[in-house]
């Protein structure tokens, strides 16, 4: 029987990556974006990749949206599995200069559309006898930086939120994770690997790759990870551990 997984924020970058991958490894992929204009392409790869995917657009941090794309998932790919909560919007301002609608974005979709995506995936899951359930964060959960005092808070957020839904949620055979990147190559986040800034913060003296990301989300998919849960697994080339913390 196939699996099923939803993949939120999967438009571009590290979410389509997962898309594909878990397309590639035999999941029927819900993808989800803004509008099914920037679903279409994570779709059409998959496809093309001989997966099955379909664009469920909406804004995670809409509680009547997420109801519907979770429900609409499940109705058109016959089930839910796995959930991917990736969606996020990052800005940058000094905190002097932070205004209230920019705090609210980030934290509605980066840390509510988390709390309401796996909330709904983790009803369809507990009904049908477990699931997973994987949040990309980020090592600003832990991590502080100037300018993004919104993006780290509620990063950090989604590194408690997952460890209190794991542990709540293991009986009901429920996992959930937080995969915690450092830099990664994507479309808004290109820089060489010889950057000298790069090689004096990150050990691995490189910039990680979406697909990278994708490998140990799928690993987390997997039943080879049925003992990961309630916790974050951290992948930055040993950024966090050597890096300066600003």
């Amino acid at each position: 029987m196939t699996r099923v997984a939803l993949v939120t924020g999967a438009g571009t970058g590290i979410g389509a990556a997962i898309a594909l991958r878990l397309a590639r490894d035999g999941f029927a992929v819900g993808v989800n974006a803004r509008t099914a204009d920037d679903a279409r392409p994570t779709v059409q790869a998959a496809e093309a990749a001989g997966g099955r995917a379909v664009a469920l657009p909406g804004d995670v941090s809409d509680e009547d949206d997420v109801r519907r794309l979770v429900a609409e998932c499940v109705d058109r790919l016959g089930g839910l599995d796995v959930a991917v909560n990736n969606a996020a919007v990052q800005e940058e301002a000094p905190f002097l200069d932070l205004t209230l609608e920019a705090w609210r974005r980030q934290l509605d979709t980066d840390l509510t559309g988390v709390f309401l995506v796996s909330r709904e995936a983790a009803r369809q899951m507990a009904a049908r006898g477990g699931g997973v359930i994987v949040s990309i964060s980020s090592v600003h959960e832990h991590r502080p930086w100037p300018g993004k005092a919104a993006y780290c808070t509620a990063k950090a957020g989604v590194g408690m939120l997952t460890a209190c839904i794991g542990r709540e949620l293991a009986p009901y055979g429920i996992r959930a994770v937080a995969v915690a990147p450092g830099a990664i190559a994507t479309e808004s986040n290109r820089r060489p690997d010889d950057d000298p800034e790069l090689r004096a913060q990150v050990p691995a003296r490189r910039m990680g790759r979406p697909e990278e990301v994708a490998a140990l989300v799928a690993w987390l998919a997997d039943e080879d990870a049925a003992y990961v849960t309630a916790t974050r697994i951290v992948m930055d080339g040993g950024w966090e551990a050597y890096g300066p913390a600003v």
